[in-house]
């Protein structure tokens, strides 16, 4: 893989996520009950974590300077002071983000909007196997918040 597939791999997600909001729109109020419903808003919740977590991957290695010819391996990884194993082979945005401060201190994923923050914090890849309830709207949000990081890049 060569680090620009991070970012396409984010916009992947985008659209699969503009799909979900366009369903989960159609829906009822009424229907926010319903299995279904709540399953597709708990993929857009996690869909949205992983177009930030590609796009903090894409600029970490952009701005290390690595080349976009190169396949990532820890070997080449450490030719760029990346330590693949504990900075980038993680799902953890606190990391990720510690180690793109590093290097440039003026992006962040973080959001000045406390729900998005909090949803931004408790996201884990394992959401996507959690019976857990989310406010549609607070994810809707930060979808919106994950595509407009996204475009920074």
């Amino acid at each position: 893989m060569k680090y620009p597939e991070y970012l396409s791999s984010a916009r992947r997600h985008k659209q699969a996520c503009r799909v979900l909001k366009e369903k989960l729109d159609t829906y009822a109020e009424e229907r926010e009950n319903d299995e279904n419903y709540k399953h597709l808003v708990i993929s857009l919740y996690y869909l949205s974590g992983y177009i930030i977590e590609c796009s903090l991957k894409f600029k970490i290695f952009e701005v290390c300077g690595y080349s976009t010819e190169v396949e990532i391996d820890e070997d080449e990884c450490k030719n760029f002071g990346i330590n693949y194993r504990k900075k980038i082979r993680v799902h953890c945005f606190h990391k990720l983000q510690n180690f793109l401060d590093s290097k440039v201190p003026d992006i962040s994923h973080k959001s000045e909007i406390i729900e998005i923050d909090g949803l931004l914090d408790k996201w884990d890849p394992i959401v996507r196997y959690e019976d857990v309830s989310l406010n549609y709207q607070d994810v809707s949000s930060l979808y919106d918040h994950a595509a407009s990081f996204m475009r920074k890049m």
